[in-house]
């Protein structure tokens, strides 16, 4: 059987894409992955067959207007700022919807990005099932806020409900433009539905698959049993990758560092003045320190003393078991990385869901308190950095770290998927022709 997995962004959003199809590339069916031309050599590394979209998500990131969407910090302003959105960004979501069917055309089975909803209706076109396939909590439910309003007040059950209600219409809504585009082209406007097609997958029966680790959020018991909390879709290293030299000399010379990244995170007008940020805060805490850039890759850097090392990119579950503690942004691929590997955290959270995953991590007494990006000083750095020494944080994130080795969120995603395919084809062949 042939299934495509259609996903558009970061690298970060990537990632756990990769790691899903090649789990059922492994367990024998024909994967095609589909997504943003940038990491078409990246995913080919793997062996894993590609379809390169015709656009460019660091180039569309650099703009200014997403730039702006980005800051969104809190869920009414990030809603409205995407809502609002970019023209030129608007024209390239409809024109992937092209592309996205064409390369979709021979599948079996269709699994999707919830920030690509269209694909959902695609698949009913094609009469052929389709999957969502999510890195964060979706699916309406009262026992916590939406992730977008996680970070927000505590309300009860009701109000709970509501942001999830919220959350799950505002997403739709971000791409139902694009989806309703496509469709018109087609004579099939009254495809789209008002309903977000998350929650008609839900309803279907067919699989909703949560790739995030049942420690973080624990699956709601009122869900139905088509809507799955798996565990995290970690990648394996690249296997053309190997550490720089000078990446294995600065880790052998002293005790572990302390690991500051903010990934895909595009900075480009303050990051120099972000890096000094850093430098200060790790000199204050007398810790030594690596500097991940990630898309951040600025003309120059102010000298940096020995104790500080820059590094473009390296895969984090080859180099979080090697630091001492970590500090990012809060993607939800990084926030496992780190605690999978066992690892204190502090997250600096910039938009969108980052902010649930820094109060989570919070929480549950494995790292320091969130500093929201706009608040992030050297003093207030250099003061959070002492706490992801505390022995009872190092215990709680190694503990928490333990129990996330036990899951394995690719093998439960690839048999809920193999169990559900088999099971519909033995269904369709019992059906009288």
């Amino acid at each position: 059987m042939k299934i495509a997995i259609v996903t558009l962004g970061t690298r970060g959003d990537l990632q756990p894409f990769i790691a899903l199809g090649l789990g059922l590339q492994r367990a024998g069916y024909d994967v095609l992955l589909i997504s943003s031309k940038n990491e078409t050599e990246f995913v080919r590394g793997y062996g894993l067959p590609y379809h390169a979209l015709n656009v460019d998500v660091q180039q569309a990131m650099e703009n200014q207007a997403v730039q702006q969407m980005a800051k969104g910090d809190n869920p009414l302003s990030f809603i409205l700022s995407h809502l609002s959105g970019n023209d030129s960004m608007k024209q390239t979501m409809i024109d992937v919807q092209d592309e996205i069917w064409e390369a979709c055309q021979g599948a079996d089975t269709l699994i999707y990005h919830p920030g690509m909803s269209n694909v959902y209706l695609m698949a009913q076109e094609l009469g052929i099932p389709s999957i969502l396939a999510s890195p964060f909590p979706l699916s309406t439910k009262g026992d916590y806020p939406s992730i977008l309003f996680y970070d927000g007040p505590r309300l009860g059950k009701l109000y709970n409900r509501l942001t999830h209600f919220i959350f799950e219409n505002a997403f739709w809504q971000l791409s139902r433009s694009s989806a309703k585009a496509f469709w018109k082209k087609r004579g099939k406007a009254n495809l789209v539905p008002m309903t977000p097609p998350s929650r008609l997958q839900a309803a279907s029966g067919m699989p909703t698959l949560y790739g995030y680790s049942e420690q973080l959020f624990a699956r709601p018991h009122d869900w139905p049993g088509n809507l799955v909390v798996t565990g995290s879709w970690s990648l394996p290293d690249d296997p053309t990758w190997t550490p720089p030299a000078d990446l294995v000399n600065f880790l052998q010379a002293g005790e572990p560092p302390v690991y500051v990244g903010f990934g895909s995170i595009k900075d480009a007008g303050t990051f120099s003045e972000t890096s000094k940020i850093i430098v200060s805060a790790l000199t204050k805490a007398k810790r030594r320190g690596l500097i991940a850039l990630g898309w951040n890759l600025p003309d120059a850097l102010d000298p940096l003393p020995d104790s500080v090392f820059v590094l473009g990119s390296a895969p984090h579950s080859w180099l979080f078991p090697r630091m001492a503690a970590v500090v990012h942004h809060g993607g939800a691929g990084t926030t496992h990385a780190g605690l999978n590997a066992g690892r204190p955290t502090l997250i600096i959270p910039h938009t969108a869901d980052q902010p649930a995953w820094g109060r989570r991590v919070y929480e549950l007494g494995a790292g320091a308190a969130p500093i929201p990006r706009k608040k992030l000083t050297a003093d207030n750095l250099a003061a959070a950095l002492p706490v992801l020494f505390n022995p009872d944080v190092r215990a709680k994130a190694a503990e928490l770290g333990s129990l996330m080795a036990e899951e394995n969120g690719i093998r439960e995603a690839v048999a809920q998927i193999d169990t559900y395919l088999k099971t519909t084809l033995a269904r369709k062949a019992h059906l009288p022709s």
